[in-house]
């Protein structure tokens, strides 16, 4: 009887190993949403509108335009409207879910790179500028989920 519980713990450790290894395996990152795909439509805000900055962002799902974003121009009563788009075609370096890395500018050797990061209700936006491939300056800053729409905002005429 010894010898069959024996047996027994044996081939229930051996099987409790097998089947933790194959729960804890790596599926690689094909299940994973990209950054774009799990935000895409959102829109993130900083400031309120009785503040001298108001700034609304939008993410978009596509890749050849990831990102807009909304000023509010307080003398003019209207919004300031850019696309990431205006400043060259965008160059997605890393996309996961909560995060993104873009490369922003054209070959002049001035470029930015705009990595947006994703915690719950909280976008954090990190802006590097780089001039001749040495960084310049660096900016960050945090908005928070909205449920407000863009598509009402009156645009500042150019």
């Amino acid at each position: 009887m010894k010898s069959y519980l024996t047996k027994f713990k044996i081939v229930a450790l051996v099987a409790f190993i097998s089947f933790s290894f194959i729960g804890c395996s790596d599926d690689g990152d094909d299940d994973e949403k990209s950054f774009l795909e799990t935000h895409g439509g959102t829109v993130w805000k900083l400031g309120e509108p009785e503040d001298i900055l108001n700034i609304y962002a939008q993410i978009n799902s596509s890749a050849s335009n990831p990102f807009e974003f909304w000023l509010y121009n307080g003398l003019l009563e209207c919004y300031l409207y850019e696309s990431i788009t205006d400043d060259g075609s965008p160059e997605v370096i890393e996309d996961r879910e909560n995060k993104v890395e873009i490369r922003i500018g054209g070959d002049s050797g001035e470029y930015g790179i705009l990595t947006l990061t994703v915690s719950g209700n909280i976008l954090r936006v990190e802006l590097d500028s780089y001039e001749d491939g040495e960084l310049v300056e660096s900016e960050a800053f945090v908005l928070e989920r909205t449920d407000e729409s863009t598509d009402d905002f009156e645009i500042c005429a150019s």
